[in-house]
């Protein structure tokens, strides 16, 4: 048997599980081993569902959505390993991590301590001679915030985990979907719990977001709206007063292309999620929540497609320090990467999920 490395799953959204399967995957490859996920458990759903439960079928699973770009381990698989030899790894939260990947590097290396941006725990891919090394710890945050790498290996492993990306026939109907509404423009906006988690974004009203949008986007052209929330909602009566033409994601995938989405092997939440992302990834311009995984992915995906694109906000609810202007996060001061230049006034960890980063090219 080839080393397997396993590790276990975030347990929150969609973003939130590709994110931890990312940096697992990068982790494998580094280590140069196979990778064992838990494939067999369902992906959560969404908080709320737009999609009526007898409509959706059977819960999707990590390989149901995503093809992966490294060997794996099956669930079967790994039931017949029986008793191997097998070295625990307590790897702690992503967030507070950094993965250096070149042995070269030294820890006061001015470089590396930017990357770090105030994080302390820089470790090493784990290196063990057992058949199975399980890493322990929480897989989240992005891997433009994680591995830290010299030139060679960072093209390496971005070309990698590039493969991480969902299954053909979600971005075959995003892309047809994109197709027939012609020019748009997209918005995610992110709303309900992220409220609570993030008490200032409460502070931010409908007009507000409304008024920021408008000041950016040409009001005479279509503005395709991502949202958990129904479109119906009076959420969004600031939005139809400024732009004449507004349409819903979910309104659109569930009802003008209803027979190709529930066509797909997969039609639950996570399916329409990734469906929503695609569609939102091919507009010609994009604004998202600052603080929304599902809003990172999508513009890391439009990052991909044009190496200049700009990542804008709806609004600005960070602490003071940061300066927002025309939607978007500007620098205010040096160092090598953009949260350096940028500032954010919180703690690094957060940064490592609160948005994707231009890094992520």
């Amino acid at each position: 048997m080839t080393g397997v490395l396993r590790a276990d799953l975030d347990v929150g959204l969609l973003t939130n599980v590709r994110m931890g399967v990312e940096i697992a995957t990068g982790l494998a490859f580094l280590t140069g081993r196979r990778l064992a996920l838990p494939f067999d458990q369902p992906v959560p759903p969404a908080p709320r569902s737009s999609i009526a439960p007898a409509d959706q079928g059977r819960p999707a699973r990590v390989l149901d959505l995503f093809e992966l770009p490294i060997d794996v381990v099956q669930p079967d698989e790994w039931d017949e390993l029986g008793d191997v030899l097998t070295e625990v790894v307590e790897w702690g939260s992503a967030g507070e991590t950094v993965c250096v990947c070149d042995d070269g590097a030294t820890d006061d290396d001015p470089q590396l301590l930017d990357f770090a941006n105030g994080r302390t725990r820089l470790l090493r891919p784990p290196k063990s001679d057992a058949d199975v090394v399980d890493l322990q710890g929480r897989l989240l945050s992005f891997p433009s915030y994680f591995f830290h790498a010299r030139p060679v290996t960072h093209r390496r492993l971005h070309a990698l985990l590039r493969g991480v990306r969902p299954r053909r026939p979600f971005v075959a109907l995003g892309a047809q979907i994109a197709a027939d509404l012609g020019a748009y423009n997209a918005m995610h906006l992110r709303r309900s719990d992220l409220t609570i988690g993030i008490p200032a974004y409460g502070d931010v009203t409908p007009t507000d977001v409304a008024d920021n949008v408008a000041a950016v986007f040409p009001t005479d052209e279509p503005l395709v709206v991502c949202s958990e929330v129904d479109g119906r909602d009076e959420l969004f009566d600031p939005i139809r007063r400024r732009f004449p033409t507004v349409l819903f994601a979910n309104d659109v995938i569930l009802g003008d292309h209803r027979a190709g989405f529930f066509d797909l092997p997969r039609h639950e939440d996570n399916a329409l999620g990734l469906v929503t992302q695609e569609v939102a990834s091919r507009a010609a311009r994009f604004v998202g929540t600052i603080g929304s995984t599902f809003t990172g992915m999508i513009q890391r995906n439009r990052l991909g497609r044009n190496p200049n694109e700009r990542f804008r906000f709806t609004a600005d609810f960070t602490p003071d320090g940061p300066t927002f202007r025309d939607l978007e996060f500007v620098d205010i001061t040096d160092g090598s990467y953009s949260w350096n230049r940028i500032g954010y006034a919180m703690s690094p960890d957060v940064l490592a999920w609160f948005r994707e980063w231009p890094e992520a090219a």
